[in-house]
């Protein structure tokens, strides 16, 4: 199962990878063409568009789960992700806003269909290792990602070997990319589909109270969103949200935007490749270490990620330009001239800090709210989706040392949230082995006025 769900993930989202590496390169190569048909910042504005609508929807895709088994919701995240890549077949701007919005629900489907799907086959004993197994093949999609902005870069490569001064993407070029893209897209659905439905014994979806109507879904995923264990977490949920679009736009973006990077036409390739190998050596490090150390996805695992979004920010900003974040330049970097050999370290850390981030996330989820688990999957969604559009909405107007110091705050912030949070999840659980008797996390939520009372 874990293979099977880690496969799924890989061919959908080696395809929403590769889009991210380009999407706002591509924008800007289409309205340099056609000014009018599409606005230079546009991919920034779409990515911003999508998590509006990944936000929203979060907050009513889990009552599908009382009609359709997580997998079917699975498949229906690729439908909408294949729709998405699709329209860049016919692009303008209408379509294109258009078609960013199934992708933001897209991601809800397949955010609430991953968690629900990996914990039917988990226990309390088992989800670390299971999440991380997951994650490190799903992690090979990024490295797909690169192999397909590869082959199809090489396809498309003019007789001098790079288009123009800067990176651009010819109107053939975006065809053949995202009609790529589309059929990895149905490649995903279909897997998903075949996905078996056998759940283990004590699993941890089981305690799952699940929702009977979607009036019932939106005011439990209401109350849950403002509880006060969800909101102790805020930060933390908003930073990952934050995270996530810099390593996976914002950076791609800004390689491709600095001059003497962008005459190396596979850098997202090499990007996606070393961001892969990091990501599998953090999944199987945790594997490892969580046999070894209880709780190991709690406070250890934490500072380690901390430490890796140091290092993050910091080689960022030495070695990027300080605008290269919006618009193509070849303005000087701080102290690191920009070449291959920086950009795979960066990439290596981002892969190893993804990873990381993406175990912390699942683990405390898992943990928080034990009968509304995927209430509290959705909160944090919502609050990733809600910083990722404010994020995406001002990205034109960002320099790589904003986005170092917004991100060093908030991960500062998040860091001590987390790790509050691990104290009060670790005394409930002693109190339980102690008194025999069920913790207060386990009392039976179905009610909106129980949720209050805790």
């Amino acid at each position: 199962k874990r293979r099977a769900l880690g496969l799924g993930n890989f061919i959908v989202w080696a395809a929403y990878d590769a889009n991210a590496f380009v999407s706002e390169s591509v924008i800007h190569s289409v309205n340099e063409r056609e000014p009018q048909m599409i606005g230079s910042h546009d991919g920034y504005y779409g990515l911003a568009v999508s998590n509006v609508f990944y936000m929203i929807s979060t907050l009513a895709v889990p009552s599908l789960m009382s009609y359709f088994r997580c997998k079917w919701i699975l498949a229906l995240s690729g439908a909408f992700f294949t729709f998405y890549f699709l329209c860049f077949q016919y692009l303008n701007r209408y379509l294109y806003f258009f078609s960013c919005a199934f992708l933001g629900m897209a991601f809800s489907c397949f955010n609430v269909g991953y968690s629900g799907y990996i914990t039917e086959f988990s226990t309390r004993q088992t989800i670390e290792r299971n999440q991380a197994l997951s994650w490190a093949v799903s992690s090979f999609s990024v490295f797909g990602a690169g192999v397909v902005n590869f082959v199809v870069t090489t396809a498309n490569m003019n007789e001098n070997g790079i288009v123009s001064k800067y990176r651009e993407y010819s109107d053939m070029e975006i065809r053949y990319f995202y009609a790529a893209f589309a059929v990895l897209g149905v490649m995903g659905m279909a897997l998903y589909s075949f996905l078996p439905n056998r759940e283990v014994e004590d699993n941890i979806a089981a305690s799952n109270v699940r929702c009977k109507s979607l009036n019932e879904q939106l005011k439990v995923m209401f109350t849950v969103l403002f509880h006060k264990r969800v909101l102790i977490l805020f930060p933390f949920y908003l930073y990952i949200g934050l995270f996530f679009s810099f390593w996976i736009s914002i950076i791609p973006t800004a390689l491709q935007f600095t001059k003497s990077l962008s005459l190396n036409v596979y850098i997202p390739a090499y990007f996606g490749a070393i961001f892969t190998i990091g990501s599998v050596i953090m999944s199987l490090l945790t594997m490892k270490m969580s046999s070894l150390v209880r709780n190991f996805s709690f406070k250890p695992l934490m500072i380690i990620n901390a430490i890796l979004h140091i290092l993050i920010y910091t080689l960022s900003v030495c070695m990027i330009p300080q605008w290269s974040t919006v618009r193509p330049n070849d303005e000087p970097s701080l102290l690191i001239q920009p070449s291959v050999f920086p950009v795979l370290i960066l990439a290596f850390l981002c892969g190893m800090a993804d990873a990381a981030n993406n175990t912390t996330r699942t683990v405390i989820s898992s943990l928080l709210l034990p009968t509304r688990r995927q209430q509290t999957f959705g909160a944090s969604r919502f609050y990733h989706g809600l910083s990722a559009s404010v994020l995406f909405f001002v990205s034109p107007y960002l320099s790589i040392y904003t986005y170092a110091i917004v991100l060093s705050s908030f991960l500062i912030v998040s860091t001590i949230v987390y790790w509050l949070t691990c104290d009060f999840i670790q005394g409930e659980e002693r109190k339980t082995s102690d008194n025999k008797v069920a913790p207060v996390s386990y009392v039976n939520l179905t009610s909106e006025k129980s949720l209050e009372e805790m």
